[in-house]
């Protein structure tokens, strides 16, 4: 980010800012997490806080001190109010992207802010690395993050707005590689190979694989890039997935239609699975299997065997009919989902509710 008077004055104001409401941000959220997964962000927000790379391991009685000071933080937080943001003079609300980005983005940094987990607000501020624009749509790619909170998400889509992390996706990727349960992923073992990787060898001495795993990191980007276009464009759930999201809060059904969102962003036209079809993407495509989110199998289980046959023999027409064939019957769940919720003035019905478990949740055995 190039020197400019108008950063150096300003900035540090809003840095404060945000990062006021990045803390505010992280207390309200944190409880939605499991322990596992409140413990895995929080230890990757101690390392952005404190500098580290994603594969630098801090000391443990330091991280235990810094923890139990951010739940007395978040505890003298409670019912404290969001802190507008100031710029030249101007006072803008934090949910107002638009109007912050306007002033931002000309001077090279990217302001973020939406709903993640558990419709829980989330900020960030960073360094813009990259802005592209798909049609109506914009994709802000951020480098070094200036404030951040709790979340971490590498990637996020508000609407016609895309956001890409490149520090969030670091720690997300190191994170799941050092996961001891993943030595015997045979998908990360293909995913790694085309790399020139092993997984051992990287954990045991990162310093010695940085540029393979800065393309590892590069070409992730890019796939997770091509999720939220998918996302994005995607019009099968636009009605039916807010109504389930008012009606049905932190349910199976909840998290089943989050799933069948995220799969039908994988498979349609403009998504991933498309994406790396296209570019023929081993590595990424073996990667999306190995760290398949639970309900992927279960709402798609032709990916598995076509994926397979790509690696045997690179029968990538073979991985096109089943994206195709998923994404058809994707479609007409979306569609009957659609219909079952609109034809229900009073969507939260316990006999509605009943309705959609029998009929979209115990085929899948949830």
């Amino acid at each position: 980010m190039a020197p400019n008077r108008e950063i150096r004055d300003l900035l540090p104001e809003l840095i404060r800012l945000v990062r006021w409401n990045c803390r505010l941000a992280s207390a309200g959220g944190a409880y939605h997490y499991s322990l596992c997964g409140l413990l895995l962000r929080l230890r990757q927000l101690y390392k952005w806080e404190h500098g580290l790379k994603p594969w630098q391991e801090p000391d443990p009685d330091a991280v235990l001190a810094w923890v139990a000071e951010q739940e007395r933080v978040w505890d003298s937080l409670e019912d404290a109010p969001w802190q507008p943001l100031t710029w030249g003079g101007e006072t803008l609300e934090p949910q107002d992207v638009d109007g912050v980005n306007r002033r931002l983005l000309p001077l090279g940094l990217a302001y973020g802010a939406g709903l993640s987990r558990g419709l829980q607000p989330t900020f960030f501020l960073g360094e813009l690395a990259e802005a592209r624009y798909q049609g109506e749509l914009t994709i802000l790619i951020l480098g070094p993050e200036l404030a951040r909170d709790l979340d971490g998400t590498p990637a996020l889509c508000q609407g016609s707005l895309i956001y890409a992390r490149k520090e969030a996706l670091a720690f997300y990727l190191w994170d799941r590689l050092a996961d001891p349960g993943q030595q015997n992923n045979e998908f990360l073992k293909i995913a790694l190979a085309g790399y020139g990787l092993r997984l051992k060898a990287l954990l045991r001495n990162p310093g010695a694989h940085q540029p393979q795993f800065l393309e590892l990191l590069a070409a992730e980007l890019e796939a997770a890039i091509h999720h939220e276009i998918g996302e994005a464009l995607e019009p099968s759930l636009r009605q039916a997935l807010p109504a389930v999201l008012a009606s049905y809060p932190q349910t199976r059904v909840e998290h089943w239609a989050r799933g069948l969102k995220d799969a039908l962003a994988e498979v349609n036209e403009w998504g991933r699975l498309a994406y790396l079809i296209e570019t023929r993407n081993l590595s990424s495509l073996a990667l999306m299997l190995a760290w398949r989110p639970g309900l992927y199998p279960l709402l798609m289980p032709e990916l598995d065997p076509a994926c397979r046959r790509v690696a045997a023999s690179g029968d990538w027409q073979a991985l096109e009919e089943a994206r195709v064939q998923v994404l058809a019957r994707l479609r007409r769940t979306a569609e009957g989902l659609t219909e079952l919720m609109a034809a229900r003035e009073a969507a939260a019905a316990p006999t509605t509710l009943k309705e959609i478990e029998q009929q979209y949740l115990a085929p899948l055995g949830l």
